[in-house]
């Protein structure tokens, strides 16, 4: 589910006239990879590109091809252009999950390579923004991301999961990590959004809007999180971001049911930012 629910998600989307396609500019290949590089250790990245070692390469848990190694590459060139276009003043979708459980030395959790610190990152060391934020709400807790970035004062991130644990050593002034059993509890962390943009003032966000706090879903459910309480999330993210101006890329990030109701509540938050993104 988590590589077919991209192009149906796409796909419901267009058909409701929700979104517009932006083809990426052409890209090297090579220099994708070099970049990738700088973020990941760089055996690894080597073993993701060629497939040896085998158990290096499939450490996120999926079975290695040279398609697959592709698709990578063009995930994290993909993530660079949709931050970019973000920064023109654009609230944009990049319908790709699968980055905040990876690691500098391997991958985990169906995350191989970390998109979001890989453009975060460009984008700090070429001055085009001084603060980048990670709204994290995907149902499991971004330990790769924390891992990559915990140390560095330009990134912020607030993280809620279905989860119980929380990293110790968190910066308080950019660090914002929750768990919650119910959807009381969740909605409870949630409003401590406002005040973290607010202290940190990111000038770019990227937002995991995850589903798979579902109620129903197999990989992380809140209790009495329905759909419509996912809508609800959603637009509380969307406005306090939308509201302050602040560039905003949405990623799907989990989401597990293959029925159709997966794709639906991803559908359903794409609405939500159409409807409340300035014209």
């Amino acid at each position: 589910m988590s590589t077919r629910k991209q192009k149906a998600v796409v796909e419901a989307a267009l058909a409701e006239g929700l979104i517009t396609v932006a083809d990426p500019p052409g890209f090297n290949a090579d220099a994708v990879w070099a970049d990738i590089a700088t973020v990941h250790a760089p055996g690894y990245v080597a073993a993701v590109r060629t497939g040896k070692p085998r158990r290096l390469a499939e450490s996120q848990g999926f079975d290695w091809s040279p398609e697959f190694a592709e698709s990578l590459v063009r995930i994290w060139n993909g993530h660079q252009v949709a931050s970019r276009l973000a920064l023109t003043g654009h609230v944009v979708l990049h319908p790709v999950s699968g980055a905040h459980h990876a690691h500098y030395g391997h991958g985990a959790g169906f995350c191989t390579f970390n998109y979001l610190v890989g453009a975060g990152r460009v984008l700090l060391e070429q001055g085009a923004v001084q603060r980048v934020a990670v709204l994290d709400l995907d149902a499991h807790t971004g330990d790769g991301t924390l891992a990559l970035v915990g140390d560095d004062p330009q990134f912020g991130l607030f993280d809620i999961s279905s989860f119980r644990w929380i990293p110790g050593g968190l910066d308080p002034t950019r660090h914002v990590f929750a768990g919650a059993h119910d959807a009381d509890e969740y909605f409870v962390a949630l409003k401590k959004l406002p005040a973290f943009l607010d202290s940190f003032r990111p000038e770019l966000v990227f937002f995991q809007a995850g589903m798979d706090p579902f109620e129903e879903d197999d990989m992380g459910a809140v209790e009495g999180m329905t759909g419509e309480r996912l809508g609800q999330r959603d637009r509380y993210v969307l406005e306090a971001v939308i509201s302050r101006g602040i560039p905003t890329v949405v990623n799907l990030a989990g989401g597990y049911l293959d029925d159709g109701t997966t794709v639906g509540l991803h559908v359903q938050t794409i609405g939500i930012a159409s409807a409340i993104t300035p014209a």
